[in-house]
């Protein structure tokens, strides 16, 4: 997860750290025929080879859907947005348009943020080797960009770019969140639960419309326990309902000594009334408006904070984005019509597994802090449950997901629906009035313990530690490595590796004879608490999710794959089963992470050695261009 959420407690854990060692480039991936690592140059070759011998036998019914397509899609500046886009314009260039809906951000336009953050951006490299020198033509040929504001009623399009989408949009792909857990709660709302309804109301005016697909959250499931269905949200559903019922009859059960079979008793006690998003919609505003007359500045802004936390948890979800993304779904189930939709809930989405390139990613996602903070030697482990799961999946298999059940989608398509044999598609699973809805998540199909996952970090920084850039010393962290079972027990152990124990002396002290702290001594304590300021609050932000109780069913996913052609499964694989946990985050996602998204080099590769060896691979990729 990006945003505000990482930026102050990765700041602490990136500042000052490179790695040691000289030697030859690590280049992210591996040749399985092999068995040697592959660069970006390489990738790119082999994915041109096989996607020109595969289109020569298309028999790709995705691809045949996306052709001639006009897509819109929001957030296509956010990582899994720009991913989305990649990949549509890789396996179909023939679709004929894609709207980006963009906001201007001072004085850069939406032209400009496309040009500078869309298609200047790496992940693009394949599609430039493969079109050369045409690249850039052919791709502000197909990307349209939108002024546009996902908070304000109509999307604040300008009346041509209205027309424009309506008249020819075929797909509304809507990808666009404020993903910061402790956000405000009028900003939460405004973004995550009125943003899918704007979408929405612009999908409906959509003449050709033949599917939208919205990217929730698999954790929108809140702080439900065990096996979580693939169904959409409803207006009234409440996960603190859900839990208080499963105790009373738990409760009943244990009192009767009746089997766990036996009938539900009857609701002469009526359950209390579940979340009504409209009226949580009006009670943010509410309250925004109390704030900004009573207080200014901090103060209302952490007044609306806590608001949004304490309506999340009385609910029966663990923070403000997954409750006002929750929020989000259950307008889209009221409000849907007739639209066809898709809702797709990744869980924590990491780096590429192998598209574009293995190990591509953008910005610092929400596991990422946790792994750097031990590679920089700030923390011994972290709080959560040991038994527990720490959901996680690459981005790449997200994609792939969205475009198949796309595609799917539209073939289900109420005109011509009756006339299809009645088993030609396996039907999905926990449906709400038709919502397909996904979970594309690894809890179920592939569980990575969050105590095997600590140790295969740990394991990678043994092998491949970090050095400080002052001292150029390798940063050696504690083999030891815990889940911690409290919050206290990971923020009194935090204390003791920033040295609290010394600054705590030294503070004392200097109250007893002031003058006694030296001046590099009160630099030292005031970075040091600042640090552990910054672990706990990641201790506090985090621990629900690496605690995390429920178990994401992925039926509806399995169903999807298994209704692929042979040449679709190949070209949209995300068998997430066979995923191998050491290998994807030790070879592929960190070092993606230091490569990409913290631009750590290894120690003693210089400046213009990089740049021979971009030539040489933009040569190779030329080269098997022209053969």
């Amino acid at each position: 997860m990006a945003s505000c959420a990482l930026g102050w407690a990765t700041q602490a854990v990136v500042s000052r750290v490179r790695r040691p060692g000289r030697g030859r480039t690590r280049h992210l991936g591996t040749d399985k025929r092999s068995g040697r690592r592959v660069g970006r140059a390489s990738t790119c070759r082999a994915s041109i080879a096989a996607h020109e011998h595969a289109h020569a036998r298309d028999e790709s019914s995705v691809r045949a859907f996306l052709s001639e397509r006009t897509v819109l899609l929001t957030g296509s500046t956010g990582f899994l947005a720009k991913v989305f886009l990649e990949k549509l314009l890789w396996e179909q260039p023939d679709v004929r348009k894609v709207f980006l809906v963009i906001a201007p951000r001072g004085a850069q336009t939406a032209e400009d943020r496309l040009a500078k953050e869309i298609i200047a951006a790496p992940l693009f490299d394949r599609l430039r080797a493969r079109h050369g020198a045409d690249f850039e033509a052919f791709a502000f040929a197909k990307l349209v960009p939108v002024a546009g504001d996902l908070g304000v009623d109509g999307l604040g399009l300008s009346p041509e770019a209205q027309s424009a989408i309506e008249n020819e949009t075929d797909v509304v792909v809507h990808s666009a969140a404020t993903t910061t857990f402790d956000e405000r709660f009028d900003v939460a709302v405004n973004i995550n639960t009125l943003g899918p309804r704007r979408v929405l109301a612009l999908a409906k005016r959509c003449e050709n419309l033949k599917v939208m697909c919205h990217v929730s959250t698999a954790f929108v499931n809140g702080l439900r326990v065990g096996p979580a269905a693939e169904r959409a949200f409803r207006v009234g559903d409440s996960v603190a309902n859900e839990l208080a019922e499963r105790k009373k009859n738990r409760d009943s059960f244990s009192a009767r000594g009746a089997s766990l079979d036996a009938p539900k008793p009857p609701a002469a006690a009526a359950k209390e009334k579940g979340v009504d998003p409209y009226e949580e919609i009006a009670l943010a505003f509410a309250e925004a408006e109390a704030c900004d007359r009573a207080e200014s500045g901090e103060g209302a802004s952490e007044r609306m904070t806590r608001l949004g936390s304490k309506r999340a948890r009385a609910n029966g979800w663990q923070d403000t984005y997954v409750f006002t993304k929750a929020m989000g779904e259950q307008i889209l189930s009221a409000e849907r019509d007739d639209v066809p939709l898709v809702i797709v809930r990744p869980s924590i989405v990491e780096g590429a597994l192998s598209e574009p390139f293995p190990g591509w990613i953008e910005g610092v996602r929400m596991a990422d802090p946790l792994i750097l903070a031990y590679g920089k030697g700030l923390i011994r482990g972290f709080v959560g449950d040991k038994q527990g799961v720490l959901d996680i999946v690459p981005v790449d298999a997200v994609v792939n997901v969205m475009l198949a059940a796309l595609a799917r989608k539209a073939g289900e398509a109420r005109p011509s629906r009756e006339a299809r044999p009645s088993d030609e598609l396996e039907p999905l699973s926990g449906d709400v009035d038709d919502i397909a809805v996904y979970h594309v998540a690894t809890s179920t199909l592939n569980p990575l313990n969050f105590e095997k996952f600590l140790r295969i970090v740990s394991g990678h920084f043994a092998e491949h530690p970090l050095a400080d850039k002052r001292s150029g010393d390798a940063i050696v962290p504690d083999a030891n490595i815990e889940v911690f079972s409290s919050r206290l027990a990971f923020e009194v152990d935090t204390w003791l590796r920033q040295d609290g124990v010394r600054f705590a002396g030294v503070s004392l002290l200097e109250k007893l004879k002031p003058g006694t702290m030296s001046r590099a001594d009160r630099r030292k304590k005031v970075v040091a608490q600042k640090t552990w300021e910054q672990l706990k609050g990641m201790g506090e932000l985090y621990a629900p999710y690496t605690s995390y109780a429920a178990r994401f069913s992925s039926t509806n996913v399995q169903t999807l794959r298994k209704s692929l052609s042979p040449e679709d499964a190949r070209a949209f694989p995300f068998e997430l089963e066979s995923l191998d946990w050491r290998e994807y985050l030790s070879a592929v996602h960190i070092p993606g992470l230091l490569k990409h998204a913290l631009r750590i080099e290894p120690r003693g590769e210089k400046k213009e050695g990089k740049e021979k060896q971009n030539a040489s691979e933009t040569a190779a990729i030329a080269n098997e261009r022209a053969s």
